[in-house]
């Protein structure tokens, strides 16, 4: 019996990572494509250097019945709103020449990373390329009958995140500085969810249930900035916290409270998909200030 095989652009990245490694722990056989070696690779996972455009480097190591796997993308609202060309370069071109390269090589499903940001008025150039991308996913099933799952993540955080990271930031700036500063509004809400959770969900996409589906992965919970703030003062002891106002730009793109509308779900056969959570948001947090003390020595 042959091995399941998967391949995960981006899979050096902060979730793609972690989607990479539950594949492998549940003998899956993982590529990595991405423009930069993971720093978390697995000896049993293979590597290629190659960013989504550049087929003629990733194409022959794909084969019929893959599953794939997609992270790859412009994900950093703001360098987003600098850039929009390169945007629709990455998430828009780029991706399509990805499907079709995929509906040639007959493979078995398409798992595509999008944001709960398509189901609000903020994300700026990032939510409009999200929500083409999955325009034109689901054309290519209709059309060329490319089986995929569409997963709107929700606010992430845990191990391997960078600064663009939003907690990560917070928490390395807070350790450094003494003070816990906050770029936003005191009314903001986010349903959080860790990382690995959010890896192991994934892992559950590939059945055929999820076939053709839209599915909103995110925390079990809302929880208030001014609640999440009190948690990392209570586990630190930084006492002093501030709300700075934010620039122009971030203002007119994120969002307050994480848009997930159950109206718009049941138009367009969008649900969201939990189960039971491993990882407590306090627990998170705890592992999360460790972390980023040894790696910025704070």
């Amino acid at each position: 019996m042959s091995k399941k095989r998967a391949i995960v652009f981006g899979g050096s990245g902060f979730l793609g990572s972690h989607v990479a490694d539950i594949l492998t722990k549940n003998n899956y056989q993982v590529t990595i494509v991405d423009k930069f070696k993971s720093k978390w690779i697995n000896k049993k996972q293979r590597f290629i250097k190659a960013e989504l455009g550049d087929l003629e480097k990733y194409s022959k190591y794909i084969k019929r019945g893959d599953v794939v796997f997609n992270y790859a993308a412009i994900s950093d609202i703001e360098k987003s709103n600098l850039e929009p060309e390169n945007t629709v370069k990455v998430n828009i071109l780029d991706l399509v020449k990805l499907l079709n390269l995929l509906v040639k090589k007959k493979i078995k499903k398409f798992i595509y990373a999008s944001t709960v940001y398509v189901s609000g008025n903020k994300g700026g150039f990032y939510k409009s390329s999200k929500l083409s991308a999955e325009s034109f996913i689901k054309e290519f099933k209709y059309i060329k009958k490319l089986n995929y799952s569409i997963l709107r993540y929700g606010t992430l955080y845990g191990p391997r995140s960078d600064e663009n990271n939003g907690l990560h930031n917070l928490i390395k700036n807070m350790l450094k500085n003494k003070k816990i500063l906050y770029s936003g509004s005191m009314e903001s809400v986010r349903n959080y969810i860790h990382v690995i959770d959010a890896a192991r969900l994934t892992l559950k996409i590939i059945e055929t249930e999820f076939d053709n589906k839209t599915l909103v992965l995110t925390g079990p919970e809302n929880y208030k900035i001014t609640y999440i703030l009190k948690i990392l003062s209570e586990i630190t002891g930084i006492k002093n916290i501030k709300f700075l106002k934010k620039d122009k730009l971030k203002k007119v793109s994120h969002y307050i409270k994480t848009p997930y509308n159950i109206e718009d779900e049941e138009k367009s056969f969008t649900y969201r998909y939990s189960d039971n959570y491993n990882v407590v948001i306090d627990q998170g947090l705890k592992d999360l200030i460790l972390e980023l003390k040894e790696k910025y020595k704070l």
